[in-house]
């Protein structure tokens, strides 16, 4: 009995294959994919990590393949790629964000609270029903996560350059990132990018907020403001207080500090997930 876990993120995707007894066979990385199965880029995203993940597993052929993937659309055509790749296999599918929360919790017992490039907080019911706030995507959402974050500081940049300040600490950093400082450099990053180069902007905040700048402060700050705001959503939704919130997913990342600025907020403390959720799949998969 062979069981693969796959945990398909917006960063990359994550592979693990154990045996019956939990040893580890193999493991692995790729570039990320999703789900939007209509779109070429994501088709051809999901056929170059199953060639990669067909050659580097070799003779070993999975009996069960359990995966969380981002921007869950058609199981059935997800199926269709994989069973082509696997046939013979039986498939579990699901969100990347459900397959985080049983990574910390069970069914029934708290929130999982993530924020990467988006962000969304996820309840899965004792029933197995998956709860979801926010999660919307970057036009109407993801208040608080990577892609927010990085558009708050070219926002404070443009800001600036159009009412002829002084650039700050933050608008000189985030300006050498992008390679300028007027509209047009700006205009070229955000509109000839993909959403993660905006996201990837957030070290630099971070850098900065670490290094004093109040502006790069205020904008994380404001980041820990809507996510703790997510957990109290799904509270109210749920119509229960103080659960256990687990937080994870890139912007959990302790030198970021919205963790620690979110257990103040919300005056509690909650768990910064650090589980290989692909490793969570493979277990699933010998349920």
């Amino acid at each position: 009995m062979l069981s693969l876990g796959i945990d398909g993120g917006s960063s990359s995707a994550k592979w693990t294959l154990i045996d019956q007894t939990g040893a580890i066979k193999s493991k692995g990385s790729s570039n990320p994919i999703d789900g939007h199965l209509y779109r070429v880029e994501s088709q051809e995203k999901m056929e170059k990590f199953l060639i990669e993940l067909r050659r580097d597993l070799g003779t070993l052929n999975p009996n069960h393949i359990t995966i969380g993937i981002t921007g869950l659309g058609s199981v059935e055509k997800i199926e269709e790629y994989f069973l082509k790749a696997f046939p013979g296999s039986k498939l579990s599918i699901g969100t990347d964000v459900a397959l985080a929360y049983r990574s910390e919790f069970k069914d029934g017992e708290g929130i999982y609270l993530y924020a990467g490039t988006g962000s969304i907080a996820v309840h899965i019911t004792k029933a197995g029903e998956e709860i979801n706030i926010g999660g919307w995507g970057y036009l109407l959402g993801d208040e608080g996560a990577g892609y927010w974050i990085g558009r708050a500081a070219l926002r404070h940049l443009m800001t600036q350059i159009e009412e002829l300040s002084s650039l700050d600490e933050l608008s000189n950093a985030i300006s050498r990132t992008i390679g300028g400082s007027d509209w047009p450099s700006i205009r070229q990053f955000v509109y000839s990018k993909d959403r993660s180069a905006i996201a990837g902007l957030t070290p630099t905040v971070a850098n900065c907020s670490s290094n004093g700048s109040k502006s790069a402060a205020a904008i994380l700050d404001n980041a820990a403001n809507h996510l703790a705001e997510l957990a109290l959503r799904m509270e109210r939704r749920l119509k229960i207080v103080n659960m256990p919130i687990a937080f994870g997913g890139g912007i959990s990342s302790p030198a970021l500090g919205i963790g620690q600025a979110i257990k103040s907020k919300l005056g509690r403390d909650i768990q910064i997930n650090s589980h290989d959720h692909s490793l969570t799949a493979a277990k699933l998969g010998l349920n």
